[in-house]
């Protein structure tokens, strides 16, 4: 790293590069400001960072007229780092692929979430937390209709708000990261489905998408059925966590037909509905400890963080 720190230019909150959780970490690698149409800037230690552009509705104009101005323009792409359909639409695409793996982890901590004490003790199956409206979403929920009554539950966009547990008033900054520790101590699994996981065309392993969803189960110890992309499980895998593939069959994770792997899925959540010894066994729970402390740990969090921005980002503005 050169002595001196580049600038990362930016409009207000629209970039990774303004989350609050973050700004420690930025600080010993970047000078990031707010941009300005009207000031020179140098061309050689400075580059410009938008979210994904949109002319039609004036979106990142003004991060447009610095990078005319020969300044180098970066696009953050880590909130949908799966998709790479915008791959060549700037000079440096930032597209992590464990993006929410390290942002669910340092934000997680922020919020104090690695210091609550997690006892489980359920009264109830699962846990099927859902908010905007998708068809695959509403496949799920309808299928799920007769096994819903004594679980908690919610699909929030297509009016069904929390049930059978206690929530808080949404707001704009914390509601989507929050957590009450009850809603997993409280159920014996968590059925999990994935974002945009149909929406997205995708070309490679690489395209998987895997968000926060999942990784909410991982930090709070809690055993997951995925409905999500084929592969999701290995990519799982792959960061370095564990799946429950010795208690269910995760088969379903390699079956590329939707209707069949949906079946599939489904026949799991059945099973395990039926056996309520299925999680309790100790590899379940060595799995979980596993997780959590995989979760949590700061080192693999800074590794990647280095690995698939930080070093990327400086080498492209130095180089």
């Amino acid at each position: 790293m050169s002595h001196s720190k580049p600038t990362l230019l930016v409009s207000q909150d629209k970039t990774i590069f303004q989350l609050y959780f973050f700004e420690e970490i930025w600080e010993k690698y970047f000078n990031v400001e707010i941009l300005d149409v009207n000031k020179n800037y140098d061309k050689r230690s400075t580059v410009v960072v938008s979210d994904w552009l949109d002319f039609e509705h004036k979106r990142n104009v003004n991060e447009c007229i610095i990078a005319d101005k020969g300044i180098r323009h970066i696009i953050d792409h880590c909130p949908d780092s799966w998709c790479s359909k915008l791959d060549d639409s700037a000079d440096f695409m930032l597209r992590p692929r464990d993006y929410y793996q390290f942002r669910e982890s340092i934000q997680f901590k922020v919020l104090g979430y690695n210091k609550l004490v997690l006892t489980s003790n359920p009264t109830r199956d699962f846990l099927l937390l859902m908010n905007i409206a998708k068809p695959w979403r509403t496949k799920l929920y309808n299928t799920l209709l007769p096994l819903l009554k004594d679980n908690i539950y919610s699909y929030v966009q297509y009016g069904i708000p929390l049930q059978n547990a206690q929530d808080q008033v949404y707001n704009e900054t914390t509601w989507q990261r929050y957590i009450n520790p009850d809603w997993y101590t409280d159920t014996r699994f968590s059925i999990v489905s994935e974002s945009g996981h149909m929406e997205c065309l995708y070309n490679s392993q690489d395209d998987i998408n895997v968000t926060e969803k999942i990784l909410k189960a991982c930090a709070f110890k809690h055993p997951y059925i995925i409905w999500g992309q084929p592969g999701t499980l290995a990519w799982q895998k792959r960061q370095g966590f564990e799946t429950f593939d010795h208690c269910i069959d995760e088969s379903y994770d390699n079956i590329q037909d939707e209707d069949i792997r949906f079946d599939c899925v489904m026949a799991q959540i059945n099973r395990c509905m039926q056996d309520k010894t299925i999680f309790t066994d100790e590899l379940t729970q060595q799995k979980l400890e596993h997780n959590y402390n995989h979760f949590y740990d700061e080192e693999i969090v800074m590794n990647v963080m280095h690995e698939q921005i930080i070093n990327p980002l400086l080498e492209f503005i130095n180089g």
